[in-house]
């Protein structure tokens, strides 16, 4: 018997396939939904940090999927290892050109692609980049002159740098103190306090459609959030396997036990 046909979800609760509109709206999400619909509206240079788990990436996918397609070119990059020009690479493959050989000539066809976008098709282009904490030191500066236009006073697109906290330490250091200053909006996505946490987790039972009593109990869900302090994908990691306790041990109703047997299970892994 799967955990799906045990329980009666009509779908699997605690997996990351969630249409947008079906997210929860966590408190710090909603604020950095705000902040990024200022970014997007001045085509600036944009920074999110958040611990590894914390919600950055769905934040962002119920933030893209609110914008206009007519009126922006959202492109979605999370490889930065490939180097630079690796970057570039993708970048134009996204924006569908064929990336000539040399680097100099990528960034001319990059800018190319921007200026028409804004200039002909009066569509904003939105370049994410994500684990950014991996980019070379020597790719911000490359990467704000790549958007910077008309003596720097305007922008071809806005940038969105995303990662973990040591990026913001990364950006502070002095040699990208230019990039750091230019910076339109910052914004470090915390995890899910006490309240949010239990919220989250009953979001999550009532979208699987489980139609029975109540599934995790008060302490079952205090003792996720001591273990998870609030991480999104811990919280999950931790429910999904506490649900294959309670269907082992033959449990419509998930108490604190269930748990610390889920979390010694998670510890030995």
């Amino acid at each position: 018997m799967s955990v799906q046909s045990y329980y009666g979800f009509t779908r699997l609760p605690f997996t990351k396939g969630l249409p947008p509109t079906d997210l929860f709206p966590a408190e710090g999400q909603e604020e950095l939904c705000a902040r990024l619909t200022y970014l997007t509206k001045e085509r600036g240079l944009g920074l999110v940090t958040g611990e590894t788990g914390c919600g950055k990436s769905t934040a962002l996918r119920r933030f893209t999927s609110t914008l206009d397609a007519n009126r922006f070119f959202v492109i979605y990059l999370s490889n930065p290892l490939l180097g630079l020009a690796g970057l570039y690479r993708e970048l134009l493959t996204a924006l569908g050109h064929e990336p000539p050989f040399s680097r100099p000539k990528m960034v001319a066809r990059i800018r190319f692609v921007f200026d028409d976008l804004l200039t002909n098709k009066h569509r904003t282009p939105f370049l994410i980049l994500d684990e950014a904490h991996l980019l070379p030191h020597s790719a911000f500066e490359q990467l704000r002159l790549l958007f910077s236009t008309h003596m720097d006073s305007q922008s071809l697109g806005a940038l969105l740098l995303v990662g973990q906290p040591e990026l913001r330490r990364t950006l502070r250091l002095a040699p990208h103190e230019a990039f750091f200053q230019r910076l339109t909006t910052t914004y470090h996505l915390p995890p899910l306090d006490l309240p949010q946490s239990m919220a989250y987790i009953r979001h999550q039972v009532v979208l699987s459609g489980y139609k029975g009593g109540t599934l995790f109990s008060d302490d079952a869900l205090a003792r996720i959030y001591d273990y998870t302090k609030g991480i999104p994908r811990q919280i999950n990691r931790l429910c999904t396997t506490a649900l294959l306790v309670g269907m082992a041990e033959g449990k419509q109703l998930l108490e604190e036990s269930a748990i610390r047997k889920a979390i010694a299970e998670l510890d030995q892994a």
